[in-house]
Protein backbone atom coordinates (compact mmCIF):
# COMPACT_ATOMS: atom_id res chain seq x y z
CA UNK A 1 0.00 0.00 0.00
CA UNK A 2 1.34 3.47 -1.06
CA UNK A 3 1.97 5.65 1.98
CA UNK A 4 1.73 8.85 -0.35
CA UNK A 5 -0.91 8.62 -2.55
CA UNK A 6 -0.38 12.11 -4.04
CA UNK A 7 2.65 11.33 -4.94
CA UNK A 8 6.06 13.22 -4.88
CA UNK A 9 5.43 17.00 -6.43
CA UNK A 10 8.66 18.53 -8.14
CA UNK A 11 8.56 21.78 -7.50
CA UNK A 12 10.76 22.77 -10.67
CA UNK A 13 7.68 20.05 -13.06
CA UNK A 14 5.16 22.26 -15.28
CA UNK A 15 1.38 21.00 -14.02
CA UNK A 16 1.77 18.53 -17.76
CA UNK A 17 4.99 17.03 -16.99
CA UNK A 18 4.01 16.07 -13.22
CA UNK A 19 0.87 14.32 -14.74
CA UNK A 20 3.07 12.93 -17.41
CA UNK A 21 5.49 11.40 -15.08
CA UNK A 22 2.76 9.89 -12.92
CA UNK A 23 1.18 8.56 -16.08
CA UNK A 24 4.67 7.05 -16.96
CA UNK A 25 5.31 5.52 -13.72
CA UNK A 26 2.20 4.09 -12.60
CA UNK A 27 0.05 3.47 -16.04
CA UNK A 28 1.68 0.15 -16.80
CA UNK A 29 -1.12 -0.77 -19.04
CA UNK A 30 -2.19 2.39 -20.06
CA UNK A 31 0.92 4.57 -21.23
CA UNK A 32 1.92 2.65 -24.33
CA UNK A 33 -1.72 3.53 -25.87
CA UNK A 34 -1.78 6.81 -24.83
CA UNK A 35 1.66 7.94 -26.73
CA UNK A 36 -0.01 7.34 -29.60
CA UNK A 37 -2.12 10.12 -29.17
CA UNK A 38 -1.43 13.40 -30.63
CA UNK A 39 1.01 15.37 -27.88
CA UNK A 40 -2.28 18.25 -27.04
CA UNK A 41 -4.19 15.13 -26.61
CA UNK A 42 -1.97 12.75 -24.78
CA UNK A 43 -1.22 15.87 -22.17
CA UNK A 44 -5.57 15.88 -21.26
CA UNK A 45 -5.30 12.19 -20.91
CA UNK A 46 -2.53 12.31 -18.50
CA UNK A 47 -4.37 14.68 -16.59
CA UNK A 48 -7.42 12.36 -16.69
CA UNK A 49 -5.44 9.46 -15.52
CA UNK A 50 -3.41 11.17 -12.74
CA UNK A 51 -7.06 12.14 -10.63
CA UNK A 52 -7.86 8.75 -11.09
CA UNK A 53 -4.75 7.44 -9.48
CA UNK A 54 -4.56 9.93 -7.39
CA UNK A 55 -8.18 9.14 -5.31
CA UNK A 56 -7.52 5.41 -6.01
CA UNK A 57 -4.32 5.25 -4.41
CA UNK A 58 -6.02 7.24 -1.21
CA UNK A 59 -8.40 3.76 -0.96
CA UNK A 60 -5.67 1.80 -1.16
CA UNK A 61 -3.23 3.44 1.05
CA UNK A 62 -2.03 2.26 4.64
CA UNK A 63 -4.14 5.08 6.21
CA UNK A 64 -6.68 4.68 8.59
CA UNK A 65 -10.07 4.83 6.99
CA UNK A 66 -10.76 8.63 8.72
CA UNK A 67 -8.22 10.07 7.24
CA UNK A 68 -8.83 8.48 3.81
CA UNK A 69 -11.86 9.76 4.09
CA UNK A 70 -10.55 13.31 4.86
CA UNK A 71 -8.32 13.32 1.81
CA UNK A 72 -11.25 11.98 -0.53
CA UNK A 73 -13.11 15.13 0.64
CA UNK A 74 -10.27 17.64 0.29
CA UNK A 75 -10.13 16.32 -3.29
CA UNK A 76 -13.56 16.93 -3.69
CA UNK A 77 -13.46 20.28 -2.57
CA UNK A 78 -9.88 20.93 -5.02
CA UNK A 79 -12.79 19.61 -7.72
CA UNK A 80 -15.09 22.05 -6.26
CA UNK A 81 -12.83 24.93 -6.52
CA UNK A 82 -11.11 24.03 -9.82
CA UNK A 83 -14.65 24.34 -11.40
CA UNK A 84 -14.80 27.49 -9.78
CA UNK A 85 -11.94 29.00 -11.69
CA UNK A 86 -9.72 28.40 -8.53
CA UNK A 87 -7.48 25.28 -9.27
CA UNK A 88 -5.21 24.69 -5.89
CA UNK A 89 -2.09 22.18 -7.04
CA UNK A 90 -0.38 21.18 -9.93
CA UNK A 91 -2.48 18.29 -11.01
CA UNK A 92 -5.74 21.05 -10.95
CA UNK A 93 -3.81 23.06 -13.18
CA UNK A 94 -3.45 20.57 -15.62
CA UNK A 95 -7.15 18.95 -15.58
CA UNK A 96 -8.60 22.60 -15.82
CA UNK A 97 -6.73 23.05 -19.27
CA UNK A 98 -8.04 19.82 -20.07
CA UNK A 99 -11.47 20.57 -18.89
CA UNK A 100 -11.47 23.89 -20.19
CA UNK A 101 -10.48 22.53 -24.11
CA UNK A 102 -12.53 19.42 -24.10
CA UNK A 103 -15.61 20.46 -21.99
CA UNK A 104 -16.19 17.39 -19.74
CA UNK A 105 -18.61 17.20 -17.09
CA UNK A 106 -17.88 17.60 -13.77
CA UNK A 107 -20.21 14.72 -12.97
CA UNK A 108 -17.67 11.89 -14.43
CA UNK A 109 -15.25 13.32 -11.86
CA UNK A 110 -18.14 13.12 -8.89
CA UNK A 111 -19.14 9.53 -9.91
CA UNK A 112 -15.44 8.31 -9.79
CA UNK A 113 -14.56 9.99 -6.01
CA UNK A 114 -18.39 8.23 -5.20
CA UNK A 115 -16.96 5.11 -6.77
CA UNK A 116 -13.26 5.43 -4.96
CA UNK A 117 -15.24 5.64 -1.65
CA UNK A 118 -16.99 2.84 -2.23
CA UNK A 119 -14.18 0.54 -1.52
CA UNK A 120 -14.12 2.37 1.87
CA UNK A 121 -17.01 0.55 3.09
CA UNK A 122 -17.94 -1.85 0.80
CA UNK A 123 -15.94 -5.38 0.87
CA UNK A 124 -18.59 -7.78 -1.09
CA UNK A 125 -20.52 -7.35 -3.51
CA UNK A 126 -23.52 -9.86 -3.57
CA UNK A 127 -25.08 -9.64 -7.32
CA UNK A 128 -23.01 -8.23 -10.83
CA UNK A 129 -25.94 -5.47 -10.97
CA UNK A 130 -24.25 -4.68 -7.61
CA UNK A 131 -20.65 -4.84 -9.03
CA UNK A 132 -21.73 -3.23 -11.71
CA UNK A 133 -22.35 0.56 -10.16
CA UNK A 134 -19.08 -0.24 -8.28
CA UNK A 135 -17.19 -0.55 -11.94
CA UNK A 136 -19.12 2.11 -14.02
CA UNK A 137 -18.25 4.63 -11.01
CA UNK A 138 -14.34 3.85 -11.45
CA UNK A 139 -13.94 2.95 -15.06
CA UNK A 140 -16.85 3.88 -17.47
CA UNK A 141 -16.80 7.51 -16.81
CA UNK A 142 -13.53 7.72 -17.07
CA UNK A 143 -14.12 6.04 -20.84
CA UNK A 144 -16.70 8.93 -21.01
CA UNK A 145 -14.35 11.53 -19.98
CA UNK A 146 -11.90 10.22 -22.47
CA UNK A 147 -13.85 10.39 -25.63
CA UNK A 148 -14.15 14.20 -25.04
CA UNK A 149 -10.79 14.51 -25.58
CA UNK A 150 -10.50 11.98 -28.10
CA UNK A 151 -13.51 13.55 -30.25
CA UNK A 152 -16.57 11.33 -31.66
CA UNK A 153 -19.01 11.30 -34.13
CA UNK A 154 -21.86 10.33 -32.64
CA UNK A 155 -24.05 10.01 -29.12
CA UNK A 156 -23.98 6.06 -29.54
CA UNK A 157 -20.29 6.43 -28.71
CA UNK A 158 -21.12 7.16 -25.27
CA UNK A 159 -23.09 3.45 -24.51
CA UNK A 160 -19.83 1.64 -26.11
CA UNK A 161 -17.03 3.67 -23.71
CA UNK A 162 -18.97 2.65 -20.91
CA UNK A 163 -19.12 -1.06 -21.58
CA UNK A 164 -15.21 -0.79 -23.01
CA UNK A 165 -14.51 0.48 -18.92
CA UNK A 166 -16.89 -2.59 -17.94
CA UNK A 167 -14.24 -4.84 -19.49
CA UNK A 168 -11.32 -3.49 -18.57
CA UNK A 169 -12.38 -3.01 -15.18
CA UNK A 170 -13.79 -6.73 -15.21
CA UNK A 171 -9.96 -7.72 -16.28
CA UNK A 172 -8.57 -5.88 -13.47
CA UNK A 173 -10.68 -7.44 -10.95
CA UNK A 174 -10.06 -11.29 -12.60
CA UNK A 175 -6.04 -10.28 -12.10
CA UNK A 176 -5.72 -9.03 -8.86
CA UNK A 177 -8.43 -11.31 -7.03
CA UNK A 178 -5.71 -12.79 -5.01
CA UNK A 179 -4.51 -9.15 -4.01
CA UNK A 180 -7.98 -7.87 -3.45
CA UNK A 181 -8.80 -10.81 -0.88
CA UNK A 182 -5.60 -10.57 0.81
CA UNK A 183 -6.67 -7.14 1.80
CA UNK A 184 -10.03 -8.05 2.63
CA UNK A 185 -12.42 -7.14 -0.67
CA UNK A 186 -13.96 -9.71 -3.07
CA UNK A 187 -15.20 -8.21 -5.76
CA UNK A 188 -16.03 -11.49 -7.81
CA UNK A 189 -20.19 -11.56 -7.39
CA UNK A 190 -20.99 -13.75 -4.11
CA UNK A 191 -24.05 -15.23 -6.63
CA UNK A 192 -20.56 -16.31 -8.81
CA UNK A 193 -19.05 -17.69 -6.46
CA UNK A 194 -21.96 -19.75 -5.29
CA UNK A 195 -22.90 -20.54 -8.56
CA UNK A 196 -19.15 -22.70 -8.99
CA UNK A 197 -18.93 -23.54 -4.93
CA UNK A 198 -15.89 -21.65 -4.82
CA UNK A 199 -14.32 -21.01 -1.61
CA UNK A 200 -11.59 -17.94 -1.41
CA UNK A 201 -10.44 -18.82 1.81
CA UNK A 202 -10.07 -22.43 0.61
CA UNK A 203 -7.86 -21.46 -2.22
CA UNK A 204 -5.97 -19.27 -0.04
CA UNK A 205 -5.16 -22.15 2.07
CA UNK A 206 -4.70 -24.83 -0.70
CA UNK A 207 -4.65 -23.62 -4.09
CA UNK A 208 -7.16 -23.25 -7.30
CA UNK A 209 -8.91 -26.06 -8.26
CA UNK A 210 -11.68 -27.14 -10.60
CA UNK A 211 -14.21 -24.45 -9.21
CA UNK A 212 -11.89 -22.11 -9.18
CA UNK A 213 -10.84 -22.21 -12.34
CA UNK A 214 -14.87 -22.22 -14.12
CA UNK A 215 -15.58 -19.11 -12.00
CA UNK A 216 -12.67 -17.50 -13.38
CA UNK A 217 -14.01 -18.93 -17.21
CA UNK A 218 -17.03 -17.31 -16.29
CA UNK A 219 -16.07 -14.20 -15.38
CA UNK A 220 -13.54 -13.87 -18.50
CA UNK A 221 -16.21 -14.62 -20.74
CA UNK A 222 -18.46 -11.66 -19.15
CA UNK A 223 -15.57 -9.53 -19.57
CA UNK A 224 -14.77 -10.28 -23.36
CA UNK A 225 -18.65 -9.45 -24.09
CA UNK A 226 -18.56 -6.21 -22.65
CA UNK A 227 -14.68 -5.76 -24.42
CA UNK A 228 -16.68 -6.88 -27.99
CA UNK A 229 -19.45 -4.46 -27.39
CA UNK A 230 -17.25 -1.86 -26.44
CA UNK A 231 -14.80 -2.85 -29.76
CA UNK A 232 -17.52 -0.53 -31.46
CA UNK A 233 -16.77 2.73 -29.72
CA UNK A 234 -13.76 2.47 -32.42
CA UNK A 235 -15.92 3.22 -35.63
CA UNK A 236 -17.06 6.73 -33.84
CA UNK A 237 -13.55 7.97 -33.13
CA UNK A 238 -11.08 9.01 -36.01
CA UNK A 239 -8.34 6.61 -37.08
CA UNK A 240 -5.58 9.24 -35.29
CA UNK A 241 -7.46 8.56 -31.89
CA UNK A 242 -8.68 5.60 -31.98
CA UNK A 243 -5.67 3.88 -31.99
CA UNK A 244 -5.48 4.37 -28.01
CA UNK A 245 -8.84 2.77 -26.87
CA UNK A 246 -7.73 0.07 -29.55
CA UNK A 247 -4.52 -0.35 -28.07
CA UNK A 248 -6.00 -0.97 -24.55
CA UNK A 249 -8.52 -3.32 -26.05
CA UNK A 250 -4.97 -5.53 -27.18
CA UNK A 251 -3.38 -5.05 -24.21
CA UNK A 252 -6.42 -6.09 -21.95
CA UNK A 253 -7.14 -8.84 -24.13
CA UNK A 254 -3.84 -10.04 -24.03
CA UNK A 255 -3.47 -10.00 -20.50
CA UNK A 256 -6.70 -12.17 -20.09
CA UNK A 257 -5.74 -14.82 -22.59
CA UNK A 258 -2.43 -15.34 -20.64
CA UNK A 259 -4.24 -15.78 -17.66
CA UNK A 260 -6.17 -18.19 -19.29
CA UNK A 261 -3.91 -20.01 -21.16
CA UNK A 262 -1.77 -20.38 -17.42
CA UNK A 263 -4.85 -22.41 -16.42
CA UNK A 264 -5.82 -19.14 -14.06
CA UNK A 265 -2.83 -19.66 -12.26
CA UNK A 266 -2.71 -16.37 -10.46
CA UNK A 267 -3.43 -16.98 -6.97
CA UNK A 268 0.62 -16.46 -5.99
CA UNK A 269 1.32 -14.17 -8.96
CA UNK A 270 0.06 -10.74 -10.86
CA UNK A 271 -0.23 -11.56 -14.59
CA UNK A 272 1.64 -9.22 -16.12
CA UNK A 273 3.03 -8.47 -20.03
CA UNK A 274 6.16 -7.37 -21.31
CA UNK A 275 6.80 -4.52 -22.59
CA UNK A 276 7.12 -5.64 -26.03
CA UNK A 277 3.83 -7.82 -25.53
CA UNK A 278 2.85 -4.49 -24.93
CA UNK A 279 3.69 -2.46 -27.39
CA UNK A 280 2.70 -5.04 -30.06
CA UNK A 281 -0.62 -5.00 -28.92
CA UNK A 282 -1.22 -1.45 -29.37
CA UNK A 283 0.23 -1.75 -32.68
CA UNK A 284 -1.34 -4.45 -33.65
CA UNK A 285 -4.59 -3.14 -32.61
CA UNK A 286 -4.30 0.17 -34.20
CA UNK A 287 -3.61 -1.16 -37.62
CA UNK A 288 -6.65 -3.48 -37.26
CA UNK A 289 -8.78 -0.52 -35.95
CA UNK A 290 -7.56 1.53 -38.73
CA UNK A 291 -9.79 -0.49 -41.22
CA UNK A 292 -12.97 -0.54 -38.69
Amino acid sequence: MRERPEGVVKDDETPNQYCKRITRERAKNFYWAIITLPKEKRSAVYSIYTFARRCDDIADSSWELSKKRDHLGRERSKLESLYEGHPEDKLYEALGKTIDDYEIPRTYFDQLIQGVEMDLTKERYETFKDLKIYCFRVASVVGLALIEIFGYTDEDAKKYAIDFGLGMQLTNIIRDVAEDYRRGRIYIPEEDRNRFDCDFAEIDSSGINGQFKELMDFEARRAREHFENGKQLFSFLSPRTRACPAGLYGVYSNLLKKMEKSGWDIWDSRTRLSTVRKLSSVLGQWFVSLNQ
